[in-house]
Order: structure tokens, then C-alpha cells, then sequence
């Protein structure tokens, strides 16, 4: 009943990214004369537009690849990482012209070797929860391009086991001192362990490959086994890299952000919630299970939520995003964007179970 009242509700409220989105895969029911209206309209948006101008002829989008950067003149939506997902986010599908104009260009000859595209280095796989192809992949990902692209040019396959190999790795160790070096100056990864990340679980979450029911136990039992250690929050633990301290892509270990946000009982991360229920394990991990039937609790009947998001969480970054809506100045399109977070992760949470 809650996930119908949501429906109705978004479907007289909601932004019509947010409307297309629901039929399309909440409902499974979109006619192309109704997405093709949709689209319309969401294009016309001024944070789509914003995306749009900023993309070159050869499809890279703005003048950076990780997220904002004042040095490089590149915005909150206008870079290749955030503008991109932004786009798939809002329902544009995998054939779309900016999206596969922005696919495209990863395909260029070295396309991150100049001034604002950022440059991976072969070893990019080696050092713990932090490289440039682990993101690159995400977004491919993300836009609908798993199947996409030859593997012979970016292997997505490769990527999503490894990131599948990285939760799993997890369960090789009893402590987390087996995974971390504390004989140097600040924590570290010890050279060689894997350790999943906020980019690890996205790639998975939007991908099939490596499902079947074996590999989604496994990946339970994991994050069963991750959830056990002590994440102790007064203390960072880093990538160490040629000699330097690299803060890693939000790995799942100590305080980063306190693991992600999730360990404080009072605050629910909606963003990796909804991803964790797209890997289909929500009802196998009892920490994830406990944070699910919290944020059932804070709707009433009336569609009311006991929870308070503050204005700046509806910000997109490289490790985050929320607000599909344009204007949170009017209280049901915040609302709206809190309902259809919600709607999602029941929706993915119930299908896997």
C-alpha cells in the first residue's frame, strides 16, 4: 500500500524525470510517445542545459573528469563524472546523443592525456580503493553501457569482477589490522590489499554480469563480515602513493565519513542505501536489514517523513547526489525527491527478496 500511495503521490507532484523514471522502472510500462514527452521537458532544464553547453564536439563534458574544480572552471553538474551519471540519473536513456556522445569520447585515444582530463597510469588497478578507470567504468556503467562497448577497447567485465573481488577479498581477513599499516606517519592500506569502495558498490549495483545467486550470497556474507569490524571514527585510514597519503574514493573502512555515513544509527544515507538494495542484499545483511526497516519507520500513512534533509545534501558530487528536482524552495518537490528515493530502495529491497 505505501509503495502505491508513493506512486500516486509522484505521479501529481513529482519532476518529470522522476514521473519517467517511476514507469519506466518501477512499472516496467512506458509507451515511447510518453518518453519521448518526458525527455522534452526534462531537457529543457536549466541544470540539463547547464550539462549540455559544456559538452565539446567530441563529447567530453565540461573541463574536468572528477567532480567540481575551481582551478579548471568546472561546475557542480558541468564535468564529465557528475554530468554524465546526472544525465542517466535523470532518465535520459543509453541512446541518447549527449549520452553517447559522452561514452564516446572514453573511447578517444588516450582521452584523459591533456590540461583537464585527468591521466590513469598503468598501475591504476594497484593502489587500494583509489583509480581513475574504477570511476571511468562506474559512469559507463551507469549510462546503460555494459553490454555497449567491445571489450577490447575499455574491458567493463574486468572492472565489475574486480570490484566484485574487492568485497569479497574482504572476508581473507579476521581484523582490520590485517588490511592497514600503522608503522607509517598516518594509516594506510597495506601495499596489495583489496578493499571495496563507494565506486566498487556503484559498479555492481548497475550491472548484471556478475549476478546469479551464489555470487549475491557471497557478496552478503561480505558485507556481513565488512559491517563486523570495528570502525573505529577518530581515525583515517589513507592510499599511500609514491610517498604520498591519497584519500581514498570513500572505502568502506574506519571514518571515512564515519564508513560511508551509515554507521551512525541516527542518519540514513539514502544514496548507497538505494545502491545496496540494487545488489540485492539489503534482507541478507543484518546491519543493511536493521537500516531498512528504520527508513520504512520514518513514513507514516500519510506519506509524512520523520527525517530532515538539509537543503545542502541535494548537492551532486563525485560520491553522491540526490535531488532530482529542480527547486527545493517548494515543499513537495523536496518531498518528491525524498519519496522517490524511498520508493526505490523498497522497490529493489522486495524484488531481490
Amino acid at each position: 500500500m505505501m509503495k502505491q500511495k508513493i506512486i500516486d503521490f509522484l505521479f501529481n507532484n513529482a519532476d518529470p524525470s522522476i514521473v519517467l523514471r517511476v514507469k519506466k522502472e518501477i512499472l516496467g510500462h512506458l509507451s515511447k510517445g510518453n518518453e519521448d514527452d518526458l525527455l522534452s521537458k526534462i531537457s529543457s532544464q536549466k541544470n540539463i542545459q547547464t550539462i549540455i553547453q559544456a559538452q565539446k564536439p567530441d563529447g567530453w563534458i565540461g573541463n574536468y573528469f572528477h567532480g567540481q574544480s575551481k582551478k579548471h572552471g568546472a561546475g557542480m553538474y558541468d564535468n564529465m563524472e557528475v554530468g554524465l551519471r546526472y544525465l542517466a540519473e535523470k532518465g535520459f536513456p543509453s541512446d541518447n546523443e549527449y549520452i553517447a556522445k559522452a561514452v564516446g569520447a572514453f573511447l578517444l585515444d588516450e582521452p584523459f592525456f591533456n590540461e583537464y582530463r585527468m591521466k590513469a597510469t598503468p598501475c591504476d588497478y594497484d593502489n587500494t580503493a583509489f583509480g581513475l578507470y574504477l570511476v571511468r567504468s562506474s559512469v559507463i556503467i551507469r549510462a546503460g553501457y555494459e553490454y555497449l562497448l567491445p571489450n577490447d577497447v575499455i574491458d567493463l567485465k574486468h572492472d565489475i569482477d574486480f570490484s566484485f573481488k574487492t568485497f569479497v577479498n574482504v572476508l581473507n581477513y579476521s581484523d582490520l589490522d590485517d588490511a592497514v599499516d600503522s608503522s607509517k606517519r598516518k594509516l594506510c592500506f597495506k601495499s596489495g590489499v583489496l578493499w571495496p569502495c563507494s565506486y566498487d558498490l556503484r559498479m555492481l549495483a548497475h550491472s548484471q554480469g556478475w549476478r546469479n545467486i551464489n555470487n549475491i550470497s557471497l557478496l552478503a556474507d561480505s558485507l556481513n563480515h565488512l559491517f563486523s569490524f570495528n570502525h573505529a571514527v577518530e581515525k583515517m585510514v589513507y592510499t599511500h602513493i609514491k610517498g604520498q597519503f591519497r584519500a581514498p574514493c570513500l572505502a568502506f573502512i574506519h571514518n571515512q565519513m564515519y564508513c560511508l555515513g551509515l554507521m551512525d544509527e541516527n542518519y540514513v544515507q539514502f544514496d548507497l542505501m538505494e545502491l545496496f538494495a540494487r545488489c540485492g542484499v539489503i534482507k541478507q545483511v543484518d546491519f543493511l536489514r536493521n537500516k531498512y526497516e528504520q527508513l520504512l519507520s520514518l513514513v507514516d500513512n500519510n506519506l509524512a517523513i520523520n527525517y530532515k534533509i538539509g537543503t545542502g545534501e541535494r548537492n551532486w558530487g563525485p560520491y553522491g547526489g540526490f535531488a532530482l528536482e529542480e527547486d527545493w524552495k517548494i515543499k513537495a518537490r523536496k518531498h518528491s525527491d525524498l519519496l522517490f528515493k524511498i520508493l526505490l530502495i523498497i522497490h529493489y529491497a522486495e524484488v531481490s527478496a
